[in-house]
C-alpha cells in the first residue's frame, strides 16, 4: 500500500474508531461509571494519605506515619464520608417527598403570584399545575439517579479495594511490560503527569466544593431554610460540574426558599449571599489553587461537559474535566495525535515525552 493510500484511509479509520469507542462507552457505562468513580476515590485516598505522611509524629526523631497506616486511615475516612453522604442524600430525599403536603399552601401562593407574570391560568390549583406540566418526568430521573448511586456504592467500594491492592504490584507489572529502559522512563514521566493533574484537580475540587457547601449551609441554617444539609450536599456535588453546576446548585435552594418563606426579600438576601460565596470560591480561590496545571481550553471544557454528559449523564459531567486533561496528556505523546492535544489545550503549549524514543523532546506545539 502506497503512502498516499495510507493517508487517504487515515480519516475514515479515525471516524470509525471514534464511533466504535463512543458506542462502547455508552454500552458499557454501567460498568465503566462505577470504575471511574472508584478511580476518583482512589486518587482522593492517595492525596489524603500523602498529606498524612507529611505529619511528624515525633518532631525530635523526625518520625512520620508509615505508608500502610496512612492508606488504611485515609481509606476508612474517605469511604466513611462517602457512605454517610449517600445515606444523608437518600434520607433527606425521602423526608422531602413525605413533606410535600406541608408546603402545598405556600406553593399555591407562589403559583398565584407567578400567574400574574407568566402564562399560567389564574386560579389553577397546585395539583392541576403539576399534572399539566408533568413534573413527575423531571423529578423521576433525579430519584432514579440517587437510587442508582446507592445501588452502585457496593460495586464502587469493591473497585476501590482492588485498586488499593493492585497498587503494590503495578510497578513490577509495568517493568515486565515495558522492557526498554528509555521507553519505561518516558512512560513513568507521562504517568506522573497524569497522576499529578488528576490528584491536583480532585483535591482542589473536593476542598473548594466542600467549602462552598459548608459556607452555604451556614447561610441557609441562619435563615432557617428547611433541608439545609441536603441543599449544602447538593451544592457540594454540583460544584464538580463546570459552569452550569454552580448555577443549578444555587438555583435549587433559592427557589425552595421562595416556596418556604413566600418572601422576595428573603429570596434576594439568600441570592446575594449564596451567589457571593460561589463567586468568591469559584472565581478566586479555585483558580488560585488550581493554577494552569490542567491546560484545557474553556471551549473544550464546555464541549466535553455536553459530550460526556450525554454519554454518562451526571457522572460524565463530573468527570469530564479530568478525563479531558488525561486525553490531552496522552495525545501529546504520539506524533500522529499531537495536533489534537494542541487544539484541546488552553495555550497550544504541551509537554511531550515521546514514548518509545530515547530522549524527551521537551515542549511541542
Amino acid at each position: 500500500m502506497t503512502i498516499s493510500n495510507t493517508k487517504s484511509l487515515a480519516i475514515p479509520l479515525w471516524i470509525i474508531s471514534t464511533g466504535v469507542i463512543i458506542v462502547f462507552l455508552i454500552a458499557a457505562k454501567k460498568l465503566l461509571i462505577p470504575m471511574v468513580i472508584a478511580i476518583g476515590i482512589w486518587y482522593l485516598i492517595e492525596s489524603v494519605s500523602r498529606a498524612m505522611q507529611r505529619i511528624k509524629i515525633d518532631k525530635n526523631k523526625n518520625r512520620k506515619m508509615p505508608r500502610w497506616l496512612t492508606l488504611i486511615l485515609s481509606s476508612i475516612s474517605i469511604i466513611g464520608v462517602l457512605v454517610f453522604g449517600v445515606k444523608i442524600l437518600v434520607d433527606h430525599f425521602r423526608t422531602m417527598v413525605s413533606s410535600v403536603s406541608k408546603y402545598e399552601d405556600q406553593l399555591q401562593k407562589v403559583l398565584d403570584q407567578l400567574s400574574r407574570v407568566l402564562p399560567i391560568e389564574s386560579g389553577m390549583s397546585f395539583m392541576e399545575f403539576i399534572e399539566q406540566y408533568d413534573f413527575g418526568t423531571l423529578v423521576g430521573p433525579v430519584f432514579d439517579t440517587v437510587a442508582n448511586v446507592a445501588m452502585s456504592l457496593i460495586l464502587v467500594l469493591i473497585y476501590v479495594i482492588f485498586l488499593l491492592l493492585e497498587r503494590n504490584v503495578l510497578k513490577q507489572k509495568l517493568t515486565n511490560l515495558i522492557r526498554d529502559g528509555s521507553s519505561y522512563k518516558n512512560f513513568l514521566k507521562v504517568l506522573g503527569k497524569i497522576n499529578q493533574s488528576i490528584r491536583t484537580y480532585i483535591s482542589v475540587k473536593v476542598f473548594t466544593s466542600f467549602l462552598t457547601g459548608f459556607l452555604s449551609y451556614l447561610v441557609m441554617e441562619f435563615f432557617g431554610l428547611d433541608f439545609a444539609v441536603l441543599w449544602a450536599f447538593i451544592i457540594f456535588l454540583l460544584n464538580f460540574i463546570p459552569s452550569i453546576g454552580s448555577i443549578t446548585a444555587t438555583s435549587l435552594p433559592l427557589l425552595f426558599s421562595l416556596i418556604q418563606f413566600g418572601s422576595f426579600g428573603t429570596f434576594i438576601l439568600l441570592l446575594i449571599l449564596i451567589v457571593g460565596i460561589q463567586i468568591l470560591v469559584g472565581n478566586y480561590l479555585d483558580p488560585m489553587m488550581m493554577g494552569s496545571r490542567l491546560n484545557i481550553s474553556p471551549l473544550v471544557i464546555l464541549f466535553s461537559l455536553v459530550a460526556w454528559g450525554s454519554m454518562w449523564g451526571f457522572a460524565g459531567m463530573i468527570f469530564s474535566v479530568p478525563i479531558m486533561a488525561v486525553l490531552i496528556i496522552i495525545f501529546a505523546q504520539f506524533e500522529s495525535t499531537r495536533f489534537i492535544s494542541i487544539l484541546l489545550s488552553a495555550d497550544g503549549n504541551i509537554d511531550v515525552e515521546d514514548l518509545g524514543k530515547p530522549k524527551s523532546t521537551g515542549k511541542g506545539n
